[in-house]
Order: structure tokens, then sequence, then C-alpha cells
């Protein structure tokens, strides 16, 4: 049996290849139709878990409360941007800070460290990797793990509410510059790409066009988190480590 790692290769590498064509053929399991959307996902699993899991019994959010990124249950989700955004559910909190942390699969290189400000409002929120001159873009057919810790206690990083997923870049998609906005999404889903189909889909609700969003949640069994709040991006602290191009 292959690892996971060299499924990754494979999967990557050849959905890349076959997203060119406009067909992603065997490499992406039966699509999940959902009103408007058909969300087909790579055949892909990742360790690791979209909501974070019990903690010490002292910590910085309510005992019936996760941190939980929006992510298929798979835990693992494709893109074509170079600097893609995760999004994640913040439950109310009274820690100040939350870090994100991204690592190379293979090589467990950092790619990017940045910490940020938090309000205490509970909240859909998002970071991305910043796209800044600086920072290096991620590589095509590159699969990468990311964590999202929610600092409970700046002096004991065990009490830290985590959440934890990967993410791999394909190459882009052929013919987009004519698609509207509008229609992104279902693009985006149809492809296998849940990182952009998510990414367009807020755009959407934030402009008060909520069904692309629903219907992803929806999808990927999160419907609790469709009347959930859309928050502004935490602030970046001026300490963030990012890898030079």
């Amino acid at each position: 049996m292959k690892s996971l790692l060299q499924l990754q290769r494979i999967g990557v590498g050849a959905t890349a290849g076959i997203l060119l064509g406009g067909s992603l053929g065997a490499m992406v399991g039966p699509a999940i139709a959902q009103g408007t959307i058909r969300l087909r996902l790579p055949d892909i699993s990742a360790p690791g878990n979209r909501e974070s899991g019990s903690t010490r019994s002292t910590t910085c959010i309510a005992a019936d409360e996760n941190l939980v990124a929006l992510m298929p249950q798979t835990n693992y989700g494709l893109t074509q941007s170079a600097y893609p955004t995760i999004y994640f559910y913040l439950p109310a909190t009274t820690a100040e800070h939350l870090k994100f942390v991204l690592l190379n699969e293979a090589t467990n290189e950092l790619v990017y460290e940045g910490q940020f400000q938090i309000k205490g409002s509970d909240g859909i929120a998002s970071v991305s990797l910043p796209d800044n001159g600086i920072q290096q873009p991620l590589a095509v057919d590159e699969a990468y793990v990311w964590y999202i810790s929610v600092i409970c206690d700046p002096t004991d990083r065990s009490a830290d509410v985590v959440a934890e997923g990967q993410i791999a870049r394909v190459a882009p998609l052929a013919d987009t510059a004519e698609v509207s906005m509008a229609e992104l999404p279902a693009l985006y889903a149809e492809a296998g790409l849940w990182v952009d189909a998510l990414a367009a889909s807020a755009a959407l609700k934030q402009d008060d066009r909520p069904s692309e969003w629903n219907a992803l949640l929806d999808a990927v069994e999160l419907s609790e988190l469709i009347a959930v709040e859309l928050l502004s991006s935490p602030s970046p602290m001026p300490q963030a480590t990012s890898a030079a191009q």
C-alpha cells in the first residue's frame, strides 16, 4: 500500500496535469451536489484534525467549543493560488493572539510563521500566506502542512488550542479570465479546488450572496457554521517569519 506522501506525489502531480486538460478523471472522487455547487474532492486524506481536540481543563475557550478549520473531512484541500487563504471558526476566546504556521510536507521546512491579534468575538476568521514581495509562494505540485494555534497562555504553549490540515498547490485552471466572480465558486468546486472555491464564495457572502458559501459548508458537513458571521482578517504581528524567495 502506498504511503500518504506517495499518494500526494502521484495525486497532486497528476491532478495538476489533468486540470490543465479540463477534466479531473479518476484522481477526484464523486461529485457532491449541493444546489448550484458540484464539489469534487481529490481522493486523498491527510492526518491531523480540522477540529481542535481536548486541551487542559483550564483553557481560553468554552469547554463545549472547538476551533474548526473549514476543510473537507479528508482534511486535505487543493489550491491554484500561490498565496492561499485558510478559513476557520474561531470561538469566543479570552486569548489575544493566534499563530499560523506553514511547513513543506516533504522536507518539514518552515515556509511561513505568523502571529496575529484576535478579538474576543466568535466568528469565521481567516489567515493568508502574505503576498508581500518577500514571502515565497507555494510551489506547484508541492504539499504543505499548516497549523492554526490559539495561544491561551503565552508562557505554556501546551495549553494552545490547535487545528491542522494539509493543502497542495496545482497548476492553474485554463481559461478563467472571462469567468465572472459569481461563477468562480462552482468552477473551482467542480475542479476540486476546495481552498479557492471557499475563498471565492466568501467574497460573495461578504456581498450578501451567501448561497455558494452555504452549499460548500453543507457539502463538507459544516452546516452548523453557515449562520456564523464572517470576521475581518486578524491583524498580523510584526514578528512574522516569512521564507524568502
